[in-house]
Protein backbone atom coordinates (compact mmCIF):
# COMPACT_ATOMS: atom_id res chain seq x y z
CA UNK A 1 0.00 0.00 0.00
CA UNK A 2 2.80 2.40 0.84
CA UNK A 3 4.63 1.65 -2.41
CA UNK A 4 1.46 2.15 -4.44
CA UNK A 5 0.73 5.41 -2.63
CA UNK A 6 4.27 6.74 -3.11
CA UNK A 7 4.42 5.88 -6.81
CA UNK A 8 0.90 7.22 -7.36
CA UNK A 9 1.70 10.54 -5.66
CA UNK A 10 4.89 10.92 -7.73
CA UNK A 11 2.90 10.17 -10.90
CA UNK A 12 0.13 12.64 -10.06
CA UNK A 13 2.45 15.51 -9.14
CA UNK A 14 4.74 14.84 -12.09
CA UNK A 15 1.75 14.76 -14.45
CA UNK A 16 0.63 18.19 -13.25
CA UNK A 17 4.09 19.62 -13.97
CA UNK A 18 4.26 17.92 -17.39
CA UNK A 19 0.85 19.34 -18.27
CA UNK A 20 1.89 22.85 -17.18
CA UNK A 21 5.05 22.64 -19.31
CA UNK A 22 3.26 21.38 -22.43
CA UNK A 23 0.44 23.88 -21.95
CA UNK A 24 2.93 26.73 -21.84
CA UNK A 25 2.17 27.72 -18.24
CA UNK A 26 5.74 27.02 -17.14
CA UNK A 27 7.52 27.37 -20.48
CA UNK A 28 9.50 24.63 -22.19
CA UNK A 29 12.81 25.43 -20.51
CA UNK A 30 13.87 23.40 -17.46
CA UNK A 31 13.73 24.96 -14.00
CA UNK A 32 17.03 24.00 -12.38
CA UNK A 33 16.72 23.89 -8.61
CA UNK A 34 19.91 24.42 -6.57
CA UNK A 35 21.43 21.12 -5.44
CA UNK A 36 18.50 19.30 -7.09
CA UNK A 37 20.26 15.93 -7.27
CA UNK A 38 21.10 15.98 -3.57
CA UNK A 39 17.58 17.14 -2.75
CA UNK A 40 16.00 14.36 -4.79
CA UNK A 41 18.29 11.76 -3.26
CA UNK A 42 17.43 12.98 0.24
CA UNK A 43 13.69 12.85 -0.44
CA UNK A 44 13.96 9.38 -2.03
CA UNK A 45 15.89 7.99 0.96
CA UNK A 46 13.38 9.56 3.36
CA UNK A 47 10.47 7.95 1.46
CA UNK A 48 12.15 4.52 1.53
CA UNK A 49 12.84 4.77 5.28
CA UNK A 50 9.26 5.81 5.94
CA UNK A 51 7.97 2.90 3.86
CA UNK A 52 10.04 0.47 5.94
CA UNK A 53 8.87 2.10 9.18
CA UNK A 54 5.24 2.07 8.03
CA UNK A 55 5.47 -1.63 7.09
CA UNK A 56 6.94 -2.53 10.48
CA UNK A 57 5.03 -0.30 12.92
CA UNK A 58 2.16 1.04 10.76
CA UNK A 59 1.84 4.50 12.34
CA UNK A 60 -0.79 6.58 10.52
CA UNK A 61 1.45 9.66 10.37
CA UNK A 62 4.06 7.71 8.36
CA UNK A 63 1.51 6.98 5.63
CA UNK A 64 0.63 10.66 5.23
CA UNK A 65 4.30 11.62 5.37
CA UNK A 66 5.01 9.17 2.52
CA UNK A 67 2.22 10.68 0.42
CA UNK A 68 3.33 14.29 1.01
CA UNK A 69 7.02 13.59 0.39
CA UNK A 70 6.22 11.59 -2.74
CA UNK A 71 4.10 14.47 -4.04
CA UNK A 72 7.01 16.88 -3.49
CA UNK A 73 9.38 14.35 -5.12
CA UNK A 74 7.17 14.22 -8.22
CA UNK A 75 7.49 18.01 -8.56
CA UNK A 76 11.26 18.22 -7.96
CA UNK A 77 11.86 15.26 -10.29
CA UNK A 78 10.00 16.69 -13.31
CA UNK A 79 10.63 20.46 -12.99
CA UNK A 80 14.31 20.24 -14.13
CA UNK A 81 13.37 18.32 -17.30
CA UNK A 82 13.12 20.38 -20.48
CA UNK A 83 10.06 20.42 -22.72
CA UNK A 84 11.76 18.45 -25.49
CA UNK A 85 11.96 15.44 -23.19
CA UNK A 86 8.30 15.63 -22.15
CA UNK A 87 7.30 12.74 -24.47
CA UNK A 88 9.66 10.45 -22.54
CA UNK A 89 8.45 11.87 -19.23
CA UNK A 90 4.82 11.25 -20.16
CA UNK A 91 5.46 7.62 -21.08
CA UNK A 92 7.53 7.20 -17.91
CA UNK A 93 4.70 8.62 -15.77
CA UNK A 94 2.30 6.30 -17.58
CA UNK A 95 4.54 3.42 -16.56
CA UNK A 96 4.58 4.64 -12.96
CA UNK A 97 0.79 4.74 -12.86
CA UNK A 98 0.73 1.07 -13.80
CA UNK A 99 3.10 0.08 -11.00
CA UNK A 100 1.04 2.15 -8.56
CA UNK A 101 -2.08 0.26 -9.63
CA UNK A 102 -0.26 -3.06 -9.27
CA UNK A 103 0.82 -2.11 -5.74
CA UNK A 104 -2.75 -1.30 -4.72
CA UNK A 105 -3.82 -4.54 -6.43
CA UNK A 106 -1.64 -6.49 -4.01
CA UNK A 107 -3.12 -4.51 -1.12
CA UNK A 108 -6.67 -5.33 -2.17
CA UNK A 109 -5.73 -8.86 -3.31
CA UNK A 110 -7.27 -8.00 -6.67
CA UNK A 111 -5.68 -10.15 -9.40
CA UNK A 112 -7.20 -8.14 -12.26
CA UNK A 113 -5.73 -4.90 -10.89
CA UNK A 114 -2.31 -6.52 -10.45
CA UNK A 115 -2.26 -7.87 -14.01
CA UNK A 116 -3.58 -4.64 -15.55
CA UNK A 117 -1.12 -2.51 -13.56
CA UNK A 118 1.78 -4.74 -14.56
CA UNK A 119 0.81 -4.53 -18.23
CA UNK A 120 0.53 -0.73 -18.11
CA UNK A 121 3.78 -0.42 -16.16
CA UNK A 122 5.81 -2.68 -18.42
CA UNK A 123 4.41 -1.25 -21.67
CA UNK A 124 5.14 2.28 -20.44
CA UNK A 125 8.71 1.28 -19.61
CA UNK A 126 9.16 -0.28 -23.07
CA UNK A 127 7.71 2.84 -24.70
CA UNK A 128 10.13 5.05 -22.73
CA UNK A 129 13.05 2.92 -23.96
CA UNK A 130 11.87 3.14 -27.58
CA UNK A 131 11.53 6.92 -27.33
CA UNK A 132 14.93 7.37 -25.73
CA UNK A 133 16.45 5.24 -28.47
CA UNK A 134 14.69 7.37 -31.10
CA UNK A 135 16.17 10.50 -29.53
CA UNK A 136 19.61 8.90 -29.10
CA UNK A 137 19.47 9.55 -25.36
CA UNK A 138 19.65 7.40 -22.27
CA UNK A 139 16.76 7.18 -19.83
CA UNK A 140 19.03 8.28 -16.98
CA UNK A 141 20.16 11.40 -18.89
CA UNK A 142 16.52 12.41 -19.34
CA UNK A 143 15.64 11.94 -15.69
CA UNK A 144 18.79 13.75 -14.53
CA UNK A 145 18.10 16.89 -16.48
CA UNK A 146 16.82 16.62 -20.03
CA UNK A 147 17.24 18.87 -23.03
CA UNK A 148 17.60 22.53 -22.32
CA UNK A 149 19.68 22.35 -19.17
CA UNK A 150 22.85 23.01 -21.06
CA UNK A 151 24.15 26.36 -22.24
CA UNK A 152 22.50 27.21 -25.53
CA UNK A 153 24.86 28.51 -28.17
CA UNK A 154 24.11 30.93 -30.97
CA UNK A 155 21.42 32.89 -29.13
CA UNK A 156 22.22 35.98 -31.22
CA UNK A 157 21.19 34.16 -34.40
CA UNK A 158 17.64 35.57 -34.15
CA UNK A 159 18.92 38.79 -35.71
CA UNK A 160 19.87 36.99 -38.92
CA UNK A 161 17.58 37.54 -41.90
CA UNK A 162 15.27 34.81 -43.12
CA UNK A 163 13.50 34.32 -46.43
CA UNK A 164 9.78 34.84 -45.89
CA UNK A 165 7.12 33.74 -48.33
CA UNK A 166 3.35 33.65 -48.77
CA UNK A 167 0.83 30.89 -49.33
CA UNK A 168 0.77 31.84 -53.02
CA UNK A 169 4.56 31.42 -53.22
CA UNK A 170 4.33 28.01 -51.57
CA UNK A 171 1.50 26.89 -53.86
CA UNK A 172 3.43 27.93 -56.98
CA UNK A 173 6.60 26.13 -55.86
CA UNK A 174 4.83 22.89 -54.93
CA UNK A 175 2.58 22.93 -58.00
CA UNK A 176 5.67 22.91 -60.19
CA UNK A 177 7.54 20.31 -58.13
CA UNK A 178 8.00 16.69 -59.07
CA UNK A 179 7.91 15.42 -55.48
CA UNK A 180 6.93 16.88 -52.12
CA UNK A 181 7.68 15.39 -48.71
CA UNK A 182 5.37 16.61 -45.95
CA UNK A 183 6.91 16.64 -42.47
CA UNK A 184 4.24 16.90 -39.73
CA UNK A 185 5.06 17.91 -36.16
CA UNK A 186 3.51 19.17 -32.94
CA UNK A 187 2.52 22.40 -34.69
CA UNK A 188 0.22 20.44 -36.97
CA UNK A 189 -1.32 18.70 -33.95
CA UNK A 190 -1.94 21.96 -32.07
CA UNK A 191 -3.50 23.63 -35.12
CA UNK A 192 -5.47 20.45 -36.01
CA UNK A 193 -4.22 20.93 -39.56
CA UNK A 194 -4.14 17.28 -40.65
CA UNK A 195 -7.30 17.53 -42.77
CA UNK A 196 -6.03 20.67 -44.52
CA UNK A 197 -2.72 18.91 -45.16
CA UNK A 198 -4.54 15.94 -46.71
CA UNK A 199 -6.59 18.30 -48.90
CA UNK A 200 -3.41 20.07 -50.02
CA UNK A 201 -1.79 16.73 -50.86
CA UNK A 202 -4.82 15.64 -52.89
CA UNK A 203 -4.70 18.82 -54.98
CA UNK A 204 -0.96 18.38 -55.59
CA UNK A 205 -1.50 14.77 -56.68
CA UNK A 206 -3.97 16.00 -59.30
CA UNK A 207 -1.11 18.16 -60.64
CA UNK A 208 1.06 15.07 -60.94
CA UNK A 209 3.17 15.73 -57.84
CA UNK A 210 4.39 12.71 -55.87
CA UNK A 211 3.50 13.04 -52.17
CA UNK A 212 5.17 11.38 -49.18
CA UNK A 213 4.95 11.95 -45.42
CA UNK A 214 8.01 11.78 -43.16
CA UNK A 215 7.34 10.94 -39.51
CA UNK A 216 10.01 11.24 -36.81
CA UNK A 217 9.77 8.74 -33.90
CA UNK A 218 9.21 11.52 -31.35
CA UNK A 219 7.35 14.06 -33.50
CA UNK A 220 4.47 15.35 -31.41
CA UNK A 221 4.16 14.34 -27.80
CA UNK A 222 4.07 10.55 -28.05
CA UNK A 223 5.29 7.91 -30.51
CA UNK A 224 2.63 7.39 -33.15
CA UNK A 225 1.07 10.82 -32.49
CA UNK A 226 1.54 11.93 -36.10
CA UNK A 227 0.50 8.54 -37.48
CA UNK A 228 -2.80 8.74 -35.61
CA UNK A 229 -3.52 12.28 -36.84
CA UNK A 230 -2.67 11.37 -40.44
CA UNK A 231 -4.84 8.25 -40.22
CA UNK A 232 -7.67 10.42 -38.88
CA UNK A 233 -7.37 12.51 -42.06
CA UNK A 234 -7.45 9.30 -44.17
CA UNK A 235 -3.91 9.73 -45.45
CA UNK A 236 -2.96 6.54 -47.37
CA UNK A 237 -0.77 4.34 -45.19
CA UNK A 238 1.66 3.60 -48.00
CA UNK A 239 2.53 7.30 -48.26
CA UNK A 240 3.70 7.54 -44.62
CA UNK A 241 7.34 6.69 -43.93
CA UNK A 242 9.46 6.51 -40.78
CA UNK A 243 12.77 8.35 -40.40
CA UNK A 244 15.06 5.51 -41.52
CA UNK A 245 12.98 4.83 -44.63
CA UNK A 246 12.51 8.43 -45.82
CA UNK A 247 15.77 10.20 -44.95
CA UNK A 248 17.60 9.15 -48.11
CA UNK A 249 14.77 10.58 -50.26
CA UNK A 250 15.08 14.21 -49.17
CA UNK A 251 18.11 14.79 -51.42
CA UNK A 252 16.02 13.77 -54.45
CA UNK A 253 12.93 15.71 -53.35
CA UNK A 254 12.00 19.09 -54.81
CA UNK A 255 10.14 20.36 -51.75
CA UNK A 256 9.96 19.55 -48.04
CA UNK A 257 6.81 21.01 -46.48
CA UNK A 258 7.52 21.20 -42.72
CA UNK A 259 4.55 22.01 -40.51
CA UNK A 260 5.54 22.56 -36.91
CA UNK A 261 8.33 19.97 -36.70
CA UNK A 262 11.06 22.10 -35.11
CA UNK A 263 13.58 20.15 -33.05
CA UNK A 264 13.37 16.98 -35.17
CA UNK A 265 14.54 18.91 -38.27
CA UNK A 266 17.33 20.99 -36.68
CA UNK A 267 20.66 20.44 -38.52
CA UNK A 268 22.52 21.41 -35.33
CA UNK A 269 21.94 17.84 -34.17
CA UNK A 270 24.50 16.79 -36.80
CA UNK A 271 26.78 19.83 -37.12
CA UNK A 272 27.16 21.45 -33.69
CA UNK A 273 28.86 19.31 -31.00
CA UNK A 274 27.99 22.02 -28.46
CA UNK A 275 24.27 21.76 -29.14
CA UNK A 276 22.09 20.08 -26.48
CA UNK A 277 20.50 17.91 -29.20
CA UNK A 278 23.79 16.86 -30.82
CA UNK A 279 23.62 13.19 -31.81
CA UNK A 280 19.84 13.04 -31.94
CA UNK A 281 18.64 11.46 -35.23
CA UNK A 282 16.78 14.06 -37.30
CA UNK A 283 14.93 14.24 -40.60
CA UNK A 284 17.31 15.49 -43.32
CA UNK A 285 14.88 18.09 -44.66
CA UNK A 286 17.69 20.56 -45.36
CA UNK A 287 18.77 18.35 -48.26
CA UNK A 288 15.59 19.06 -50.21
CA UNK A 289 15.86 21.63 -53.01
CA UNK A 290 13.34 23.88 -51.25
CA UNK A 291 12.17 23.78 -47.63
CA UNK A 292 8.83 25.40 -46.83
CA UNK A 293 8.65 25.82 -43.06
CA UNK A 294 5.24 26.62 -41.57
CA UNK A 295 5.60 28.22 -38.14
CA UNK A 296 3.87 30.87 -36.06
CA UNK A 297 7.09 32.78 -35.41
CA UNK A 298 10.82 32.50 -34.91
CA UNK A 299 10.54 31.01 -31.43
CA UNK A 300 12.58 27.97 -30.48
CA UNK A 301 11.10 24.51 -30.06
CA UNK A 302 10.70 22.56 -26.83
CA UNK A 303 14.44 21.93 -26.71
CA UNK A 304 14.85 25.67 -26.16
CA UNK A 305 17.31 26.09 -29.03
CA UNK A 306 17.13 27.85 -32.37
CA UNK A 307 16.69 25.89 -35.58
CA UNK A 308 19.54 26.53 -38.00
CA UNK A 309 17.28 25.40 -40.83
CA UNK A 310 15.42 28.74 -40.71
CA UNK A 311 18.45 30.58 -42.06
CA UNK A 312 19.44 28.21 -44.85
CA UNK A 313 19.30 29.72 -48.37
CA UNK A 314 16.90 27.00 -49.58
CA UNK A 315 14.41 27.62 -46.73
CA UNK A 316 11.29 29.78 -47.07
CA UNK A 317 9.43 30.61 -43.87
CA UNK A 318 5.63 30.64 -43.96
CA UNK A 319 4.62 32.45 -40.79
CA UNK A 320 1.16 31.72 -39.45
CA UNK A 321 -1.09 29.12 -37.84
CA UNK A 322 -0.48 25.71 -39.40
CA UNK A 323 -4.11 25.09 -40.33
CA UNK A 324 -4.80 28.59 -41.67
CA UNK A 325 -1.59 28.71 -43.70
CA UNK A 326 -2.21 25.29 -45.23
CA UNK A 327 -5.81 26.24 -46.05
CA UNK A 328 -4.50 29.37 -47.79
CA UNK A 329 -2.09 27.19 -49.78
CA UNK A 330 -5.03 24.97 -50.77
CA UNK A 331 -6.99 28.02 -51.99
CA UNK A 332 -3.95 29.24 -53.94
CA UNK A 333 -3.66 25.85 -55.62
CA UNK A 334 -7.14 26.41 -57.04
Amino acid sequence: MSLGTAIGAITFAGSLIAFAKLNGNMGGAPILLPARHGLNLLIAVAILLLIVWFALAQPAWAFWAIAILAFVFGITLIIPIGGADMPVVISMLNSYSGWAAAGIGFTLENTALIITGALVGSSGAILSYIMCKGMNRSFISVIMGGFGGEVVHGAAAETRPVKQGSAEDAAFIMKNAGSVIIVPGYGMAVAQAQHAVREMADKLKKEGVKISYAVHPVAGRMPGHMNVLLAEANVPYDEVFELDDINSRFAQSDVAYVIGANDVTNPAAKTDPQSPIYGMPILDVEKAKTVLFVKRGMGSGYAGIENELFFRPNTMMLFGDGKKMTEEVVKALG
